[in-house]
């Protein structure tokens, strides 16, 4: 009896981790019938336990929709845990639109819950703050697309091709649900260097036609910093009155770690560059990740409320990179050619 009722909790894991996978418009039972040649009276069986799957059908239904067969047993081996790794190639709007969508539904679920919250470590501006700036979002997508995926094309046909109003519309949703997320963040006094860095770069090497959108791009990292500062100062997003906190380590982070804290469940995205990620829900793991991220911000200063010296000299400090490219940039464009 004990055996089959394992078993049984092992095929409805499995239906649920599928029915999860699927759009909206595919039902489970379709899929089950169509697949296996079955009557919908036999999908239905297999989908309530009332009848088991056979080992074929098992391993067709784990290859065709990615699921670890380990993971649907709780097989548990000594320091491994299962993860999703997200490349996502930002020159094709598919992948894109697909990573959006994915993050959309994680925010969707935080944001339904009162007892949800983000905790974060910054070695970049993070994508929440991005998202409202269009030039400066695309943007770091256009270099993670020309540096990593040797894309050719010009930063007018690029963005043309990724701003698409469907794209643009989940891009204010997730914003405004990421204001309505109660927010610790842990930057540090170099988190926008590598933003600043790209602008300059790319400058550099002639891939702006004109000042306007390096100038602009500088800007919109200074709108960042303005927002931040305001909401440091209040210690709440806007005027949602969602809690928000902001600490600066003095210690350089290894990593950009955003813990995304949920009743039902702890999910961990580890950044590795630009916007190529892990996907983590191991308990363990986030449990492990919570623990640093505090013990972190223990030790970082804080920057909210009436921190207001110490929060003066890091946006002023901020605030000094940006203009120095701007300086630079403007250097460049008022230089007579030769």
């Amino acid at each position: 009896m004990e055996n089959t009722e394992n078993f049984l909790a092992v095929q409805e894991g499995l239906f649920e981790e599928i029915r999860q996978k699927l759009p909206q418009h595919q039902s489970l039972v379709s899929v089950i019938s169509d697949m296996f040649g079955l009557g919908l009276d036999a999908a239905y069986k297999r989908i309530r336990g009332d009848k088991r799957l056979d080992l074929d059908e098992i391993c067709a239904l784990c290859k065709r929709y990615k699921v670890s067969f380990d993971q649907i047993m709780d097989v548990k081996y000594p320091h491994d845990f299962d993860c999703k790794y997200r490349p996502i190639n930002s020159s094709v709007p598919i992948e894109y639109h697909d990573y959006i969508n994915s993050l959309s539904e994680n925010f969707k679920k935080l944001r339904h819950s009162k007892e949800s919250s983000i905790l974060l470590s910054a070695t970049d501006i993070p994508v929440f703050h991005l998202l409202p700036h269009k030039e400066l979002r695309f943007f770091k997508l256009f270099t993670f697309a020309h540096g990593v995926y040797n894309y050719k094309e010009s930063w007018e046909k690029f963005i043309s091709e990724m701003s698409t109003k469907e794209i643009e519309d989940k891009h204010k949703i997730i914003s405004r649900d990421y204001e309505l997320i109660p927010s610790t963040e842990i930057w540090t006094e170099s988190t926008i260097d590598s933003t600043l860095k790209l602008i300059k770069y790319y400058h550099d090497i002639s891939v702006f036609p004109d000042v306007e959108l390096p100038m602009l791009l500088c800007e919109q990292v200074l709108s960042i910093l303005n927002n931040l500062e305001s909401w440091a100062t209040k210690s709440q997003k806007n005027d949602c009155d969602t809690p928000f906190t902001l600490y600066l380590s003095e210690m350089e982070i290894g990593n950009t770690y955003i813990l995304l804290k949920n009743p039902i469940g702890d999910n961990c995205i580890v950044k590795l560059f630009t916007i190529n990620h892990l996907d983590i829900s191991d308990k363990e793991f986030c449990k492990e990740a919570e623990d640093w991220l505090t013990k972190l911000s223990r030790r970082s200063l804080l920057l909210c409320g009436g921190s207001e010296k110490e929060r003066i000299q890091f946006f002023n400090l901020q605030r000094r990179k940006v203009q120095s490219v701007i300086d630079s940039i403007l250097t460049h464009f008022d230089t007579p050619l030769e």
